[in-house]
């Protein structure tokens, strides 16, 4: 896991060379401009621009993927996510969805941690690293956001 903010000098600090450049890439676009929807980066990268509500964060379920890093930025709002470094324990999450790359649950997070994302700020996130995102904070449920999809294998 990683936290950044594009609005930092020195945001690229320790990313692998495909992150930094897809940080950089960011950089150049409007993002408030950005329409919903799938955004093709390069043949390989993508990202997903959405207007999510957020929600009690007991309301939501917990994430994890197997083939693709999460770059996780906010545009507007306020994104708190819960999220863990451990080991997850992978018999209490649903079915794996191959081709979208992701797995579900509904347990308890183990070993917990709470962060509160603002706009130009992300987190990236590694394959098995448990998080939740678009948990509310302090009441508000507007936000709008981008995940970048980036393959693992390209690190």
């Amino acid at each position: 896991m990683y936290i950044g903010d594009l609005n930092r000098n020195d945001y690229q600090r320790d990313l692998p060379k495909v992150l930094a450049d897809v940080c950089d890439y960011l950089k150049t676009l409007d993002l408030s401009a950005l329409e919903n929807g799938r955004h093709e980066i390069n043949e390989n990268i993508f990202m997903n621009v959405m207007t999510p509500t957020s929600d009690a964060a007991e309301n939501k379920k917990s994430e994890l993927h197997h083939r693709y890093i999460d770059i996780q930025l906010v545009i507007s709002g306020l994104d708190g996510m819960e999220y863990s470094v451990t080991e997850p324990a992978l018999e209490k999450y649903e079915e794996y969805h191959q081709e979208e790359d992701y797995q579900l649950t509904a347990a308890e997070i183990a070993d917990k941690n709470w962060i509160v994302v603002r706009p130009n700020q992300f987190v990236v996130f590694y394959p098995y690293e448990q998080h939740k995102p678009c948990c509310n904070v302090n009441g508000q449920a507007e936000l709008k956001k981008l995940v970048v999809k980036v393959p693992v294998a390209l690190l």
